[in-house]
């Protein structure tokens, strides 16, 4: 076991200049607080900075309002080891020349702005649209900016836009492919979006299900339609007691289904399959594979996550388990994962999901590296990395009343496992950060 975790998010501040829809803090369920993290407190963690490979000052505020952020950056990157590398994510709307060139001087390494086509997810509209008409300004300014305090600083630094995928925009991916290849920067790092409540999740666009379920499915759903039926019909039929000749028909498919599903090792959530729109799955494929082409040819790096969940449940991975992360909130309080990191509310697979806060120790009280070491976070980290959890994305019982955590904290899964991956969207490839 290493005595350091590689990777380290550091919570600068929950604060922000803006009021995101998307965003956990803007929301009723919200239990992080609101403050910048005590420069003091910061420095506690000098001894991890110098065993860290990556120290990613992001979290749920904007890390610009922090008033000695030039600071914390220096303090980091002159304790790094060699090869480590110092970043944040910022909207960019506070960066001007002066402190563009403190962040530089100080040894940023990499700079994350966030982007959002102006109206471009409805109910979801950038809050940044309100202060700026054509959003595509800040990233301009951005750019221009820090790429210029880096030269004059004599330091390297790597460039990127970080954007979220709703409905409403995704057909525009190929153009901002091209808007950040033409302003220089370095990477464009794409992620599905986290709903909030039931309105937004009609801008979401992954499936939680599994490609080889969704391709049993569809196998399946083909040979109904030559009969005449229909598989999205199979709830009804299924709680029918005197059934017609059609529905008998249809719960004898459904059964083989179900058979060759459970020979395979496959799960299935009917429902949630018989809804999906194959021929907008396909369109948003030709999108990411245009995307991905236009990189290419432009030598941008592009990033963008899966539209279902992993073939099998076998094959889904955690980047922050990988990677040796620990998460520090702006009070101290040290987490597992992005998940984990703060207590809200959101949607998870169709459910109303309160998120516990999972901490394992204070910085303010134990030095990181023995809480990293600790038996209780060791076994955390080791039952995750294993990832036998259950693949609630394609369980038909829906969300479970614990995994829900509408009447407590997240005890056990159906599995008997303490760790509340099975419904995580960080794991199935849902949700992408900059360094996780």
């Amino acid at each position: 076991m290493a005595r350091f975790p590689k990777t380290l998010f550091v919570e600068t501040t929950t604060r922000c200049n803006l009021s995101c829809a998307m965003c956990a803090r803007c929301q009723p369920g919200w239990r992080g607080g609101f403050g910048d993290m005590d420069a003091a407190l910061f420095e506690r963690l000098d001894e991890a900075f110098r065993h860290a490979q990556a120290v990613i000052l992001n979290g749920m505020g904007e890390p610009l309002l922090h008033p000695e952020l030039p600071r914390l950056v220096r303090f980091v990157s002159e304790r790094l080891p060699a090869g480590g590398w110092c970043g944040l994510q910022t909207n960019g709307l506070l960066l001007d020349a002066p402190l563009a060139g403190e962040l530089a001087g100080a040894g940023l390494g990499v700079a994350c702005v966030s982007y959002e086509w102006p109206g471009g997810g409805g109910s979801l509209g950038h809050a940044a649209d309100a202060l700026e008409g054509p959003h595509g300004d800040t990233l301009a300014r951005f750019a221009g900016l820090m790429r210029a305090a880096a030269a004059k600083a004599g330091r390297p630094m790597r460039l990127g836009l970080e954007t979220v995928l709703m409905r409403g925009s995704v057909a525009r991916l190929p153009e901002l492919v091209d808007r950040a290849a033409a302003l220089g920067l370095d990477f464009l790092l794409a992620s599905h979006l986290l709903p909030m409540d039931a309105a937004s999740e009609a801008e979401s666009l992954f499936l939680p299900c599994s490609a080889a379920a969704l391709r049993l499915f569809t196998r399946y759903q083909a040979e109904a339609a030559a009969r005449g039926l229909d598989l999205s019909a199979v709830p009804k039929a299924a709680v029918m007691y005197h059934r017609s000749p059609a529905e008998k028909e249809l719960m004898d498919l459904l059964l083989r289904m179900r058979q060759e599903a459970q020979e395979q090792g496959v799960w299935l959530n009917v429902a949630r399959l018989a809804g999906t729109d194959p021929a907008g799955l396909a369109a948003l494929e030709d999108i990411f594979a245009e995307a991905r082409r236009r990189a290419e040819a432009h030598g941008l790096e592009l990033r963008l996550p899966p539209l279902t969940a992993p073939e099998r449940p076998e094959d889904r991975r955690c980047a922050f388990m990988e990677r040796e992360a620990a998460f520090v909130d702006w009070q101290g309080d040290v987490s597992p994962c992005h998940f984990l990191w703060h207590g809200y509310s959101c949607r998870v697979l169709g459910d109303e999901k309160r998120v516990a806060p999972r901490h394992f120790g204070t910085i303010a009280a134990t030095p990181l590296e023995d809480i990293w070491q600790g038996a209780e976070l060791e076994r955390f980290r080791e039952t995750a990395r294993v990832a036998e959890y259950p693949a609630c994305g394609d369980c038909g019982a829906g969300l479970c009343s614990d995994a829900a955590g509408l009447s407590g904290p997240f005890e056990r899964d159906c599995l008997g496992l303490d760790v509340p991956c099975g419904h995580c969207p960080w794991s199935v490839g849902q949700l992408m950060c900059l360094g996780g």
